[in-house]
């Protein structure tokens, strides 16, 4: 039993069983513990996602599938569902109105997508959605002009499978890594502000100036915290 237990002491030390790190990285320690949630729809969730993360006020962001009928869907059936991106956000630093902004600008919502990639707001109460409705409205009196984006209320948020989570982190092996030594899969690392952030200004998005200001706290080891360095120069 000793000889047993000191060779999974040498193993867990070469690394050969990895293990999530009881520590993470002090931008997911200091996450505010009241936020709320908004989905939108606005084509594909990967570009979406990346759009939203770099965002003051974001700490979490996901992509899955909502606004249908079908149980379970997934991304080869997907039935009458969206592609969507889910955030939570802390409303004492970034308002509803200013997350509707970003989806606004991050895609063209005059276009007649089909369903699966189409412009839709799914509000999560009834002050999204009296929020919703009026900038859906003051941006179609600007350009006098019917948007083809749906307003909707969520009923249910199906995460999508680990592939497409955090898209362009996963792209990256070295910065995935080091994130994966605090978190034990993809789908624990998917719910973390760094995940977001990183995801974001891989995809060449984001604020800038917010991430220069926290990167040190991202918990990365010195090669892979002067790579992020270099990119936000």
């Amino acid at each position: 039993m000793k000889q047993f237990l000191s060779t999974i002491m040498i193993f867990s030390l070469l690394g050969v069983f990895p293990m999530a790190n009881s520590e993470k990285p002090a931008i997911d320690i200091d996450v505010p513990s009241t936020l709320e949630k908004a989905t939108f729809g606005l084509g594909c969730f990967w570009g979406s996602e990346a759009a939203f993360g770099g965002t003051r006020g974001i700490y979490k962001t996901s992509v899955g599938y909502a606004g249908g009928t079908k149980e379970n869907p997934s991304y080869f059936s997907l039935g009458d569902h969206t592609e969507v991106v889910q955030i939570e956000f802390d409303p004492s630093e970034i308002t509803y109105e200013a997350l509707l902004e970003v989806f606004w600008s991050s895609h063209n919502a005059y276009i007649d997508y089909k369903r699966q990639y189409m412009s839709i707001i799914l509000y999560h109460n009834a002050d999204q959605r009296d929020v919703a409705e009026e900038f859906i409205a003051l941006k179609e009196s600007e350009r006098d002009m019917k948007s083809a984006t749906e307003i909707s209320q969520i009923v249910e948020f199906y995460r999508a499978e680990d592939y497409h989570l955090k898209f362009y982190l996963q792209r990256d092996r070295g910065l995935l890594n080091d994130l994966l030594g605090f978190y034990g899969d993809i789908f624990e690392l998917d719910s973390s502000t760094v995940a977001a952030r990183l995801n974001s200004l891989l995809a060449g998005k984001g604020d800038r100036d917010l991430m220069r200001a926290e990167y040190i706290s991202y918990g990365l080891q010195e090669g892979n915290l002067q790579k992020v360095s270099r990119m936000l120069e």
